[in-house]
């Protein structure tokens, strides 16, 4: 099969490697599509130390059973699916309560040692596949991935109904936070942003009032959106450590923020820990995946969540290299690029 091997700091070629053989409660997949995500360009860089070459990475996978090796599931060979990427050690106190991504032993496909969806073939467990219907495009499977984790931060912690919802980015996981918050049920969407490309782009998305910070003070106008309050939650999905500090500046008394975005090893982020205690604000890491996926294929499904439309680019697997240049460049016309197959 054709697969694009990363062999080190910038060097993914495409290579004819043999078709991964299945072992028990695995299956086959034939990709049909797959995501480009930013963490796998700053890998393949060198930016960020993840795994180990060679491998084949891509963890946003839409794809078709081919092969199944199961003695349990009802999955059907010619099933288009998703893949649910967190595998965990299956025993720990972690995994017992769904939440393998932070399993002591826990491992993604397409990061070594597993490979991944840029490839004609990938094989998985049997637990990881999330089957979609016709209603689900490849394109939307293809970056559902990117919107699992966004989506099953909010389920977790909340978004009050009617409530105000501050995000800061307007990246994939940002318009994805937009997005799944007006879905459930905010009624005051504020997005922070620096230009006017990114103000389209928050307004396109869901956003209800944008604001603007390299043209006003962002406390101040998110206090006067909220009548004085403040929001009910902020979400950093950016990882500037500005923005990070900037979040307990837009939070009420009482309120929650999600932090998303990771910053830079050299950043050291200040938190402003009287204000918490005194404001009794509550700060969230969000990185888990589990919950979410068969509500948003639900949610994609019925048309309430359009993910398609954030794919902006489109490849071949021999033109994986251009994808990754588009984050190279910083191409400021990228949301989401896919490879097709």
């Amino acid at each position: 099969m054709k697969a694009a091997v990363w062999f080190g700091d910038n060097q993914v070629e495409i290579k004819e490697v043999p078709i991964p053989e299945i072992g028990e409660e695995e299956a086959l997949l034939k990709v049909r599509a797959a995501g480009v995500c930013a963490t796998d360009y700053h890998i393949i860089s060198g930016k960020l130390k993840i795994g180990k070459a060679p491998n084949i990475q891509g963890h946003e996978i839409c794809a078709e059973v081919v092969k199944i090796n199961s003695k349990t599931s009802d999955i059907k060979i010619g099933q288009r699916c998703v893949v649910a990427t967190s595998i965990g050690c299956g025993r720990c106190d972690y995994c017992r309560e769904g939440k393998q991504y932070i399993c002591n032993d826990s491992s993604e496909i397409g990061y070594y040692p597993h490979n991944g969806g840029y490839a004609e073939y990938v094989k998985v467990p049997v637990s990881a596949i999330v089957p979609i219907p016709d209603e689900v495009s490849d394109k939307a499977g293809a970056i559902l991935e990117s919107t699992v984790c966004p989506t099953e931060s909010l389920m977790r912690i909340g978004v009050p109904l009617a409530g105000s919802v501050v995000v800061e980015g307007t990246g994939p996981a940002g318009l994805a936070f937009i997005m799944v918050s007006k879905l459930m049920g905010a009624s005051k969407i504020i997005v922070v942003v620096r230009d006017q490309k990114s103000t389209e782009r928050a307004f396109r998305y869901g956003a209800t009032h944008v604001v603007n910070i390299s043209e006003c003070d962002a406390e101040t106008e998110v206090a006067l959106i909220t009548n004085g309050k403040k929001a009910d939650l902020v979400v950093e999905a950016t990882g500037a450590k500005s923005m990070i500090e900037l979040a307990f500046d837009m939070v009420k008394k009482g309120g929650k923020i999600i932090l998303y975005g990771i910053p830079s090893d050299e950043d050291k982020v200040v938190f402003p820990v009287t204000k918490m205690v005194v404001e009794e604000i509550s700060v969230f890491g969000a990185v888990g995946n589990t919950k979410a996926w068969y509500p948003l294929v639900e949610k994609i499904a019925d048309g309430s969540l359009d993910l398609e439309s954030l794919v902006t680019h489109e490849f071949t697997l021999d033109e994986i290299n251009k994808a990754f240049d588009l984050y190279r460049n910083h191409d400021k016309t990228l949301i989401k690029a896919i490879i097709k197959f």
